[in-house]
């Protein structure tokens, strides 16, 4: 099992493509839309990021990833006063995914931007080990040049404009999601670490990848440190010092979030999933799913077919056969 795919396939990341950006001094773009991820790549040019109070210059072949929906703004320079993205979309008649030109007569700039959504979160450690904000200079790395040719991959199909374009440049930008993961662990430094970088120990990531395939398995430390051929005090110490939690709360907190994806994504009986994650009666698996979740399994699962009722009822609403029956 590769544990990164699988991880990202339980993310069900929906990515979209915001716009390509030709941009010319002096320009200032601010970006507070809700989203739960951004990401900026700089094609040509270059320009100041500011975020949490950091100033963070970026030049060509750069790209930058930013979670949590921070407000952020880009522009030419610091004194460059900067307006709300939508804002210069309106003003510009420009469309979101499209290309908008904006600024003056100055040196000019390309940005191609994405805004990147979750609906899996849940208990997902690819998220936890990330940081709010993930620049990567474009110096050259392989992983960085695969990033920058998918960038222009995807500014070519937006400027060309065929029929189709949105959905490739889309499928891009998840390829994209994957190559700026690959690059943030490849330029992180020895001494830290993280989950993605725990993929890629070599004692460490062959006991995720069995904790991955085989929640349900009655795992032990012990049987984790035969696995990673370790002795049980080393391998516990290292495990805790990698991904910054102990062997079996990472496996608990896994099984939790396989258990909400399965609710999420088929009519299982509670017992059943109960089972298939490792826990021998309902009770034990709902006291544990309550304490990290905060509510029971029977709630969790009342309040998503209530949440899939209310989104197929806008639906219904909101077609055009409804609207024509109410006219």
């Amino acid at each position: 099992m590769d544990v990164l795919a699988d991880s990202l396939r339980s993310l069900q990341l929906k990515t979209e493509v915001y716009g390509r950006l030709e941009l010319s001094a002096p320009w200032g773009l601010k970006l507070d839309l809700g989203h739960p991820g951004f990401f900026h790549a700089i094609s040509r040019g270059g320009c100041w990021l500011e975020i949490e109070h950091k100033r963070i210059p970026l030049a060509a072949g750069d790209w930058v990833f930013i979670l949590g929906g921070t407000p952020h703004v880009l522009r030419d320079s610091p004194k460059t006063r900067p307006y709300p993205l939508p804002e210069i979309y309106a003003a510009h008649g420009g469309q979101c995914g499209g290309i908008l030109r904006y600024g003056g007569d100055g040196t000019p700039t390309t940005l191609i931007s994405f805004s990147f959504g979750f609906k899996g979160t849940w208990l997902n450690p690819v998220l936890a080990g990330l940081p709010r904000v993930l620049h990567v200079k474009g110096d050259g790395v392989v992983s960085s040049r695969w990033v920058e040719s998918t960038v222009q991959l995807v500014a070519a199909e937006m400027e060309a404009g065929r029929p189709g374009h949105e959905i490739v440049a889309t499928r891009l930008a998840d390829v994209l999601f994957i190559h700026a993961l690959r690059t943030y662990v490849e330029t992180l430094p020895p001494e830290m670490g993280g989950w993605l970088r725990a993929l890629e120990h070599p004692q460490l990531g062959p006991v995720l990848q069995q904790l991955h395939e085989r929640p349900q398995h009655p795992w032990t430390v012990d049987a984790m440190a035969r696995i990673a051929r370790m002795s049980r005090s080393m391998f516990a110490a290292r495990f805790q010092g990698v991904i910054g939690e102990s062997p079996l709360s990472y496996l608990t907190r896994w099984r939790m979030h396989t258990a909400m994806q399965r609710m999420a994504e088929s009519d299982e009986s509670l017992t059943a999933i109960a089972e298939a994650v490792g826990y021998e009666t309902d009770s034990a698996f709902g006291k544990v799913f309550k304490r990290h979740v905060g509510q029971t399994p029977g709630a969790y699962r009342r309040q998503l077919r209530q949440s899939r009722e209310s989104r197929r009822g806008t639906a219904v609403r909101g077609s055009p056969s409804s609207r024509q029956s109410l006219a």
